[in-house]
């Protein structure tokens, strides 16, 4: 279970440079938010990429409020890289999941774990269909997810984000590995697997 006590991450690295990593991972984000949105007409897939890639940077920067500055900064991303909505919207939006991610439930969740990431991505993914859902409810207007189907919808949200969490948590550790293999050649000269 992860706990409040710092990390050896936490201690390797600076405040400034553990944000300029949270505004890099919020652009990473945006990013596979834009290029990894096939236009399927399936509520939910492009998801996938955008938490996977905020759990891996939750998990790799571990400071808090870290996620919650990558999720601020995949809404200022947002317009430069072309998503749709305004900035302000997609501000809200993806600073709500971020700061879902450093809530206090989620510091508890076990998230180093393949399964906890899963979690972690579904409440997320959740919380941003509940958004939009609220949004598109009050604004009386006829989205994707209402022509789609409601439940089926929701299902879509859950699955996608427990494989965006699961995709987080496998770039998360094979970063992990690729890192300690690089610092095994940086020191003998020959990679140490």
């Amino acid at each position: 279970m992860q706990t409040l006590a710092p990390t050896d991450s936490r201690r390797r690295v600076s405040p400034t440079v553990a944000v300029l990593l949270a505004i890099a991972t919020g652009l990473l984000a945006a990013l596979a938010k834009r290029y990894l949105d096939f236009s399927l007409g399936i509520p939910g897939h492009a998801g996938v990429g955008w938490i996977g890639v905020l759990i891996a940077g939750r998990l790799g920067n571990d400071r808090p409020g870290m996620a919650t500055i990558a999720g601020l900064s995949m809404g200022l991303w947002s317009v430069p890289v072309g998503l749709n909505h305004s900035m302000a919207y997609n501000t809200v939006l993806y600073g709500m999941a971020g700061a879902l991610l450093d809530s206090g439930a989620m510091l508890r969740l076990p998230i180093h774990r393949f399964w906890g990431a899963m979690i972690a991505g579904t409440l997320v993914h959740l919380a941003k269909f509940g958004y939009i859902f609220a949004n598109a409810w009050m604004a009386d207007m006829v989205r994707n997810v209402e022509v789609f189907g409601l439940m089926k919808s929701l299902a879509n949200h859950v699955v996608f984000g427990a494989l965006g969490g699961l995709m987080g948590w496998a770039i998360w550790r094979t970063g992990g590995r690729l890192l300690r293999w690089l610092e095994t050649l940086s020191v003998r000269g020959e990679p140490q697997w």
